[in-house]
């Protein structure tokens, strides 16, 4: 495996563990960890592109752009940051291997992403969501609506021919005193 994919593999191995083990939350948000793969050099290395598809992320997932921020590496790659009155999205590009590090959190409702939280799903596209127990989950479209529809627009704006996807609710462990009592609503 390739460095940059073996490192991020295991960082997302050490997320997934981390939240498999933790307490019941008081559910505050929504937290999509999104790789694009495969995307063209040329979406990637402009910042126009990868502005244009966290736009259409945050159009598609009805969520409120407060504020943006655009850095181009001096090589190659960019660094976009739109701040949300929902929270954030930020992408980061390596456009020499046609990858792509997005992050979407949101505090909105729960919304709907494949095959469900902390199971990684990956995805050649076009083609359907592949859960880690085979299950086949259909690929969404950008007017979806939500995080699903914020993660279909990233990609689609990008160009990519592949993604793998891991999501959690993020939020509170309850107080010390009730810790043994079940999550609210």
């Amino acid at each position: 495996a390739r460095p940059l994919v073996r490192a991020t593999s295991m960082c997302l191995a050490l997320l997934l563990a981390a939240a498999e083990s933790s307490l019941p939350l008081e559910r505050l948000g929504t937290h999509a960890m999104l790789e694009v793969l495969d995307a063209p050099f040329d979406a990637l290395n402009s910042t126009d592109r990868v502005l244009g598809a966290l736009r259409a992320a945050a159009a598609s997932g009805n969520l409120t752009v407060l504020g943006e921020h655009v850095h181009a590496f001096p090589v190659m790659g960019v660094s976009v940051l739109l701040l949300l009155s929902e929270s954030h999205l930020s992408a980061h590009t390596w456009p020499e291997r046609g990858y792509a590090a997005v992050d979407l959190f949101t505090c909105g409702p729960p919304s709907s992403l494949p095959c469900g939280e902390h199971r990684p799903a990956r995805r050649e596209i076009p083609g359907d969501w592949r859960c880690p127990d085979d299950r086949s989950v259909p690929a969404g479209s950008s007017a979806g609506g939500g995080l699903a529809g914020a993660v279909e627009a990233v990609l689609e704006g990008l160009g990519a021919t592949g993604a793998r996807l891991l999501w959690l609710e993020r939020g509170l462990p309850p107080p010390p005193g009730e810790r043994g009592a079940p999550p609210p609503g």
